[in-house]
């Protein structure tokens, strides 16, 4: 009861714009939502108070609030799982430009979870994701694109999103990206800058790599 007797105040504060410089209500809530989710030196880690501060959030049009919303609905945290919610929230989000949101969209097409699999969505999503520099988002156009899943297999496209992504030093678009190098070397050197890509890969523990 006291904790949503302060939710209700915090609540009413908001609204009534005590909110400091540029920061909307929607922007505390979300602070405040993701500080319940963990806990710090001064909040508790509370799901159910955490879940109440991203729906104010989320209401009000914050789209990291409606993607975490998503997150909570498809994985049944603190709450029952709810496959059509958590794509309601994804969707919202996504479609306000969270990179994130557009990651877990392409992703939720290209495995068929939630919706049917259909491999073109996926691009269009990864495609939004990975333009505003999402490196997951990169991989799997990497991916897609060296395999050819739902569209025509394109290596330059693969390779151009694979650099994209391993410049973030991750292993795996490393990895692949090393692979396809090597595959069109046409040039010693070319060879060698795919094997510099493999052993970065290999000595970060990636096995097919080693």
């Amino acid at each position: 009861m006291i904790k949503r007797i302060t939710f209700i105040l915090f609540a009413v504060l908001l609204i009534a714009g005590c909110g400091s410089g540029n920061r909307t209500a929607a922007d505390e809530a979300l602070e405040l939502a993701k500080r319940h989710m963990e806990g710090d030196s001064t909040l508790s880690a509370d799901t159910a108070l955490a879940l109440e501060y991203f729906h104010s959030a989320a209401q009000k049009g914050n789209a990291e609030a409606q993607y975490y919303l998503g997150y909570y609905y498809q994985n049944g945290t603190g709450l029952e799982k709810d496959s059509l919610r958590s794509l309601k929230w994804y969707k919202k989000s996504a479609r306000s430009g969270f990179a994130q949101a557009q990651n877990r969209m392409g992703m939720l097409y290209y495995n068929g979870r939630e919706v049917e699999q259909d491999y073109r969505k996926a691009i269009r999503w990864f495609t939004r994701a990975a333009e505003q520099g999402y490196d997951q988002a990169q991989y799997m156009l990497g991916i897609i694109y060296s395999r050819g899943r739902g569209t025509e297999p394109d290596t330059a496209l693969a390779v151009h999103w694979l650099e994209k992504s391993a410049a973030g030093g991750h292993p795996y678009p490393e990895y692949l990206l090393g692979k396809l190098l090597y595959e069109t070397a046409e040039t010693p050197e070319e060879t060698e800058t795919a094997r510099q890509w493999v052993k970065s890969a290999a000595d970060k523990g990636v096995g097919h790599a080693k």
